[in-house]
């Protein structure tokens, strides 16, 4: 066998029927660790399901008012807005039913007929003092706790722990829900791990909300991670860096498409799993391309997620 026969039949291009394109390098100077993509295709539960189609069904609603009165041209934002939501219910319902519109609306609600508790003495509110983040309290409560505590932003956030902007200050975590994605991902961390205990990945998504949620639902499972999103100062991010390089016991690092998917080189991961498209393919390209690099020294698999109805939300 000579060793362009040799170059055929044993180049990973080879296996599995890939269709790649054969690289320059003759198979006795360099090995190729070409991409593995797997594709993964997940059924929503039927509570998301009913969830989605409802959501669904109120945006093409919303939409087709905006056809009926000619009024598409003057309303991308919330055409824009509607198709978002779609994709976020796709993660999980709470980036919908917890976002801070949608929380915000509720507080409206609440003030115009309804009794509003006060965060920190839980009786009615008495002359409201509403946080950024949607937390209300009692104006003279605020006052005591900031005096007694220390400037803060928020009583509320700052008992959770999260930060402020975070949407599991605005949920019941004695009562967190999964969702279909989630645990697909706990189970494909599962499976990297049985192949390579010493594997490590890199969790991306354009949602930070997302990324919260998939952070307090991996520690509650004892996994290890980091995590960096438009929030994280230089300083955090640094160190974050470090301790996903460094620490064995750190496997994941989530991060958002836009923050982490550029000028970073983390070849001590060789897992990227991609829980949502972003509008443009070329930037998920650029944010593989953050364990594709010199110095990487293992196969990199790459597992993004596609639901069968996404096929049908189509506006």
């Amino acid at each position: 066998m000579d060793e362009t026969e040799f170059h055929h039949k044993y180049h990973p291009m080879h296996k599995g029927n890939e269709m790649r394109s054969l690289c320059n390098h003759t198979p006795f100077s360099h090995f190729c660790w070409w991409d593995k993509i797997f594709l993964r295709r997940d059924s929503l539960d039927i509570k998301e399901d009913d969830y989605l189609k409802s959501l669904y069904n109120d945006s093409r609603a919303q939409y087709n008012t905006y056809v009926n009165e000619g009024t598409i041209m003057n309303n991308y934002a919330n055409i824009y807005n509607l198709l978002t939501r779609v994709r976020q219910a796709l993660n999980h319902p709470y980036l919908v039913v917890y976002s801070k519109n949608a929380m915000s609306k509720e507080s409206s609600a609440a003030n115009d007929g309804g009794e509003v508790k006060c965060g920190l003495c839980h009786e009615s509110v008495k002359d409201p003092l509403v946080n950024d983040c949607g937390h209300t309290f009692c104006r003279s409560c605020f006052i005591d706790f900031s005096a007694s505590a220390g400037q803060v932003s928020c009583p509320t956030c700052s008992i959770t722990g999260f930060k402020s902007s975070s949407i599991l200050n605005r949920i019941r975590l004695d009562d967190f829900q999964t969702s279909t994605k989630l645990e697909a991902l706990r189970e494909e961390i599962r499976f990297m791990i049985e192949r390579d205990g010493s594997a490590k990945g890199i969790v991306f998504s354009q949602y930070p909300s997302f990324l919260d949620l998939i952070h307090y639902s991996l520690q509650k499972s004892g996994v290890q991670c980091v995590q960096l999103d438009g929030s994280t100062n230089m300083k955090a991010r640094d160190i974050a860096i470090k301790r996903f390089n460094e620490d064995p016991d750190c496997i994941l690092f989530l991060m958002s498409l836009k923050t982490g998917g550029i000028a970073l080189n983390l070849t001590a991961a060789s897992h990227v799993f991609l829980m949502d498209a972003w509008w443009n393919p070329a930037v998920e390209q650029q944010a593989q391309d953050r364990v594709h690099r010199i110095g990487q020294f293992k196969p990199v698999r790459q597992v993004p997620w596609l639901y069968s109805y996404l096929q049908t939300a189509v506006f």
